[in-house]
């Protein structure tokens, strides 16, 4: 019941972080954001130690598998219609950057297999099979738009398993019912991720902020997404497949390579902490959340408007 209790309110916690911006989402160049009920749950969740990094206890983990995606979203914060080329990620390079992950936590609160769409992505059952192997991990989320119905049964006896949970992305023009319906009868946990708006993150061109405004912009960010991506730990997904594309320059003191041999666990262990310590990364200067710049925009806009449910 506690492990479940925590998964709810971090998940709560997590898209309060974005939901914050529906009040005011932007914020003044000039002045401090001493938003009060942002600073509380922010005290709470660091401060009050109910997640203490210095001794190995996270809230949250992104891991992308794959660039293919049955959407092409206008605005997505992954940057997946960036990849001229879409394919899974190398599974011997996930398998060994989340075992070396692994070692360097005591426990996580959930971590969230995504994509582009992860139920395209043919290493998935690989990737479930590893994370359910850890006693680490209290919640592992599928994040679907809801297009794809999975049909290999090692896949869906995998998807049944008590510590897994469905996320289905509520698009407008997405008929997410047939998935619903398939979950329903399979007796697969799932929710539905309710969305009234997007946040405009940018078109990643580098903006040439000063350290101040790339340290004010940290500040109002909700940095909690951290990324798995190339054996890398990054803290945003912007930095992560920012770097995989080439579009942010590649900065060693905005990431740590899990798949380094020269370094132990336990400066492995320190290197992440350090970084969970920094006042801005270079990816910042990519991306507008945190800024007045970050407008809300339709959800899930399309660049190709013609969109198909695949059965």
């Amino acid at each position: 019941m506690r492990s479940y209790l925590l998964y709810k309110i971090t998940h709560i916690f997590h898209r309060l972080g974005f939901y914050y911006y529906s009040v005011k989402f932007y914020v003044q160049d000039n002045k401090e954001n001493n938003n009060i009920i942002l600073c509380f749950f922010k005290a709470v969740f660091r401060y009050l130690k109910i997640f203490n990094y210095k001794y190995g206890y996270y809230e949250y983990l992104e891991i992308p598998i794959t660039t293919k995606c049955s959407l092409r979203c206008k605005h997505c914060s992954n940057l997946i219609p960036f990849y001229k080329k879409q394919s899974d990620y190398e599974i011997s390079v996930l398998e060994k950057s989340i075992k070396e992950f692994l070692k360097c936590i005591n426990n996580i609160v959930f971590v969230r297999v995504l994509g582009g769409e992860p139920f395209l992505g043919g290493n998935i059952i690989r990737v479930l099979q590893i994370l359910l192997k850890s006693d680490k991990i209290q919640r592992i989320e599928v994040v679907t738009n809801g297009t794809i119905i999975p049909k290999d049964k090692k896949l869906i006896k995998l998807l049944k398993n008590p510590r897994v949970v469905i996320s289905i992305s509520q698009y407008p023009f997405v008929n997410y019912h047939k998935l619903e319906e398939f979950l329903i009868k399979e007796e697969i946990k799932y929710h539905i991720d309710k969305m009234t708006f997007w946040l405009d993150f940018g078109d990643a061109k580098k903006q040439n902020k000063t350290v101040k405004q790339l340290a004010r912009q940290y500040r109002n960010c909700n940095q909690i997404c951290r990324s798995l991506v190339n054996g890398q730990f990054h803290l945003c997904p912007r930095s992560s497949h920012g770097t995989d594309l080439g579009i942010v320059k590649d900065n060693e003191d905005d990431y740590l390579d899990l798949l380094d041999s020269t370094m132990t666990i336990e400066e492995k262990r320190n290197r992440i902490n350090q970084l969970l310590k920094k006042k801005y990364i270079k990816a910042c200067d990519h991306c507008y959340f945190g800024t007045r710049l970050a407008k809300k925009v339709p959800v899930a806009e399309q660049i190709n408007k013609k969109v198909k449910n695949q059965k």
